[in-house]
């Protein structure tokens, strides 16, 4: 059951017309915290601010008794223009900007817009959870959706499983390697083979880009990214998965690294073995132990 004060009951009961908007609160991995409307106005309620971020808007909340989990899919609409210290909205969310927040969604109400816009005093908290992925990464709009806390009672106890690989994915909190620093933008391509493969300058270098991704900037597929199945470090890319069109020459793009998630590529090519979380030496189930 969802609780409120006296007046808003008292409102909802006696009022026959009034406005109402959701506020969005995120809080991000980091302490950092986001707050939007739904309006195309801010509101002040709470003593905080609710701006105007992404369009935001919502699949509905259902109360569920027991211990099934309740969720909700949130949609987030938003222009290039619109960033998050400094980088494209969903971009950040792409790259995981989502990654261990937890998110509020409260409902306010006023008789008019005129009263609400001067301060929301009456409203209720609709949902409380945590992040809990993305549905959709598209190029004007991300769906996430959100769970409620009951849905930590289906991690797995202990949380990390014992296998040859990391655990990790790069560049999240748990790697805590600056992606950034091997990222390389501005890339044009030189010669194309087909929509998959296609070849950049030679003088790029042995980065690792294999597993990573490349996202043009330029050209007929700007904004289009794929991931990236194989990197010669001659300029050479193959993708696992062609682009709509063929890149033309002199397209730009940037290319971003992956990671293979083994002991050995962690140490050489990210020096980042402190925060290796595989376990290569486990022996295998079949393998006898001596008695």
């Amino acid at each position: 059951m969802k609780s409120t004060n006296t007046a808003l009951i008292n409102f909802l009961y006696a009022a026959q017309n009034y406005v109402r908007a959701d506020l969005y609160t995120i809080t991000l991995n980091g302490g950092s915290v986001l707050r939007w409307s739904s309006s195309d106005v801010s509101i002040i309620y709470g003593g905080n601010t609710f701006g105007l971020g992404p369009l935001c808007s919502d699949s509905g909340v259902q109360s569920k008794m027991g211990v099934e989990v309740s969720s909700t899919d949130i949609t987030f609409a938003a222009s290039a223009s619109f960033t998050i210290s400094g980088t494209p909205f969903l971009d950040w969310a792409e790259n995981g900007g989502f990654d261990g927040a937890t998110i509020r969604v409260g409902r306010v109400f006023a008789p008019d817009w005129p009263t609400m816009l001067a301060g929301a005093t009456m409203g209720y908290l609709r949902f409380f959870g945590r992040y809990d992925g993305a549905k959709e990464l598209g190029q004007t709009q991300v769906v996430i959706t959100a769970s409620d806390w009951r849905v930590l009672l289906s991690n797995n106890v202990p949380a990390d499983c014992y296998q040859t690989s990391c655990l990790n994915t790069l560049g999240d909190a748990k790697c805590g390697f600056a992606v950034a620093s091997l990222t390389v933008t501005g890339i044009a391509v030189t010669g194309v083979n087909s929509a998959g493969i296609f070849t950049a300058a030679s003088t790029l270098g042995p980065h690792p880009f294999t597993l990573g991704k490349v996202k043009f900037t330029t050209g007929v597929n700007a904004g289009l990214s794929r991931t990236v199945k194989a990197y010669d470090g001659a300029g050479n890319f193959t993708l696992t998965a062609p682009f709509p069109t063929a890149p033309a020459v002199g397209d730009q793009f940037t290319a971003y690294p992956g990671c293979d998630l083994s002991m050995g590529t962690c140490n050489s090519t990210f020096a980042n073995l402190a925060r290796f979380r595989g376990f290569p030496f486990v022996p295998a189930p079949n393998v006898g132990l001596p008695t």
